[in-house]
């Protein structure tokens, strides 16, 4: 299932001693298996569970929950109990939505793997049993309709192309046949399937206000549209995310490249579509153009003022394969003094990605750049911050992709700690995916693949927690699918 920016555990999931690891409920068990956790016979909501503790929220302040003290457990889930036993208050500690508790169990142990077999178990009885219609029925009949015109286009394309794409291969002409037809199907279809996710998206807008809508619409769509469009590499990682999230750094690799890419034709038309034509997959590299042209801006401030012998430091933040860093070496080669970039991400394998093609840029014009990459996950960094670096140290700090998947609360702490890290003078630039928009449909119904869309207002009110010397502005990069943040420090 998929997890949380907030919950991910990158590095700090190494650990040398063996300890059962903690899965979030939201994300280990399904929808229909309604967790309730008694604890001396009175209901509270279950955040997660392992094999032998688990914690849940509390309305009751710290007070009311003794290190130590010994409670009598009841786990049900599908209406019927998987644990009974004791077990020991371990911390209490407050989180965004109260008072989080966490329990050691005293008898027995919580045997996960069993539990989601219940779980499976319990959903194939229900399909079963069901069928297609408890879901089906709740779905708004105006959806429905454009998701049949969805189906249709997209059988029919890949029926057309597939019966073309065969004769090709089987003829003298071969793959550069093929590959005109790409081009030739991808101008086609790019403009009427654009017009029907627009239509898509007006229909589902009102769902999202009512969760028992928008679930079975969720499914709806997953189940006649998303199977059709999986075939494409771009729409498999996105819907399937094999890291675990939505949004990783391969993904970004894919909007980068922007190629036709897929086993036939019809997967390369559509992957082509989804990383060149999508609104947030252009913004990709909309956004990572703004950052290089701001990175040039905020270079020249320092060089100006510092006689041409600056230390330009610089953080980004969550950033993937971080590919403004080689583009700003590949633009500029040289310049006076040096800069140094701080690359942190929680999954190694962008770091590497980062560090092999910004050191070959900063190598292959002699630039004087250093590289310092940290391995961090973003679970420590909400709770810990960047205490790796000293406050007021960094002359530039940019996010491109990290506050997509933030909540305003933990947004504003982030960015306020990000803030006591700039120098004065310097600037800090955050990105997220605009809002209103209409091209949430085939991130959020299509992929699953959730963001915290915002508008300019939101935006700025993410800034309330810093002082009222900073300067704020909100700035749309090139293709107005994402805006930044701009903050400086004075």
């Amino acid at each position: 299932m998929t997890r949380t920016y907030e919950s991910l555990t990158g590095a700090v999931g190494r650990r040398v001693f063996f300890r059962p690891e903690r899965q979030r409920v939201r994300e280990l068990l399904s929808r229909d298996a309604r967790p309730a956790l008694l604890v001396d016979g009175d209901e509270y909501p279950l955040f997660d569970v392992s094999m032998n503790g688990l914690s849940f929220l509390s309305p009751h302040g710290h007070e009311s929950w003794k290190g130590g003290e010994l409670l009598d457990l009841s786990l049900i889930l599908h209406g019927e109990e998987v644990y009974k036993g004791s077990a020991r208050v371990a911390r209490a500690e407050q989180g965004p939505r109260g008072v989080l508790i966490g329990l050691a169990l005293t008898t027995g142990f919580l045997d996960l793997p069993d539990i989601l077999r219940r779980d499976d178990e319990k959903r194939l009885e229900r399909d079963l049993k069901e069928g297609p219609g408890t879901l089906s029925d709740k779905v708004p009949h105006r959806y429905k309709l454009v998701l049949s015109e969805m189906v249709y286009f997209l059988q029919f394309y890949r029926r057309s192309l597939d019966e073309h794409e065969r004769r090709y291969r089987e003829s003298s002409s071969g793959s550069g046949a093929c590959e005109d037809l790409c081009a030739r199907a991808y101008q086609a279809i790019r403009t009427p399937w654009w017009r029907l996710q627009q239509q898509a998206a007006e229909a589902a807008y009102p769902c999202f206000q009512a969760r028992d809508v928008l679930i079975p619409v969720k499914d709806y769509t997953e189940t006649l549209v998303t199977p059709l469009l999986v075939t494409s590499p771009f729409c498999r990682r996105a819907y399937e995310k094999p890291l675990g999230y939505p949004g990783d750094y391969q993904l970004m690799q894919m909007c980068y490249s922007n190629v036709f890419d897929g086993d036939s034709v019809f997967a390369r038309v559509f992957h082509k579509y989804f990383v060149d034509d999508y609104p947030l997959s252009r913004g990709v590299r909309g956004r990572r153009d703004l950052v290089v042209e701001l990175m040039a801006r905020e270079h020249d401030r320092l060089i100006d003022q510092s006689m041409e012998e600056a230390i330009f430091r610089v953080v980004s933040l969550g950033c993937g394969p971080a590919r403004e860093v080689s583009d700003y070496v590949a633009q500029r080669h040289g310049w006076p003094g040096q800069i140094i970039w701080t690359l942190i991400d929680q999954e190694e394998a962008a770091l590497s990605i980062a560090y092999q093609t910004s050191s070959r840029e900063i190598g292959r014009w002699q630039s004087n750049g250093q590289l310092n990459l940290l391995n961090l996950s973003f679970a420590q960094l909400l709770t810990e911050g960047l205490r790796l670096q000293e406050p007021e140290s960094q002359d530039s700090i940019f996010s491109v992709r990290l506050f997509d998947y933030l909540r305003e609360s933990r947004a504003k702490t982030l960015l306020s700690g990000l803030f006591d890290l700039l120098a004065p003078g310097g600037l800090l630039a955050i990105g997220n995916a605009v809002a209103p928009n209409e091209f949430f449909w085939a991130a959020e119904l299509l992929g699953d693949w959730t963001l915290f869309y915002r508008s300019e207002k939101e935006m700025l009110d993410l800034a309330a927690l810093l002082p009222t010397t900073a300067e704020v502005s909100v700035i749309p990069e090139a293709s107005r699918a994402y805006h930044f943040l701009f903050v400086r420090k004075h």
